[in-house]
């Protein structure tokens, strides 16, 4: 077991002190004294005050770390709500000029300008470029000549 004592401070000057209010020091040595007291006082809470002037700059350095996290984080907050907000804006553009761009709109908006007469607007159907085609059918007669002379 381990006893912790704490060192005791040694009066060197009158251990006598006076209720009375300030009064102006009559002698030198009464001054000198006081001086020798006080300078005794502020050597001996030295380490207090170095201790106590430690941790208060350890807190304000805590809390302005703080404060510049939280600073930093409002900012991603608000970047994220500005890409959301723009992703959603972007997915609306996109759909609109999608529309805008279809087949039947533009044959719509093209017979609303003379430049065709479309009947209908037949979609064809899409298919892979691997499978291989089949012959063209044609309607109609097309009278069949040799191109090769004999």
């Amino acid at each position: 077991m381990s006893v912790i004592t704490f060192p005791r401070r040694v009066e060197t000057g009158s251990a006598r002190r006076s209720n009375s209010p300030a009064k102006p020091w009559s002698s030198r040595r009464a001054l000198a004294a006081h001086r020798r007291e006080r300078s005794s006082l502020w050597l001996a809470s030295r380490a207090v005050r170095r201790s106590s002037i430690v941790v208060a700059v350890a807190l304000v350095l805590s809390i302005a770390g703080s404060m510049l996290d939280a600073n930093r984080q409002i900012q991603i907050h608000q970047m994220q709500s500005q890409l959301l907000q723009d992703q959603s804006t972007y997915a609306e553009q996109v759909g609109t000029l999608t529309v805008m761009s279809a087949p039947s709109e533009i044959a719509t908006q093209a017979g609303a300008l003379h430049l065709v007469d479309p009947v209908s607007v037949t979609q064809v159907p899409s298919t892979s470029l691997d499978a291989p085609l089949p012959l063209p059918k044609f309607s109609g007669y097309a009278p069949v000549t040799s191109r090769t002379i004999r």
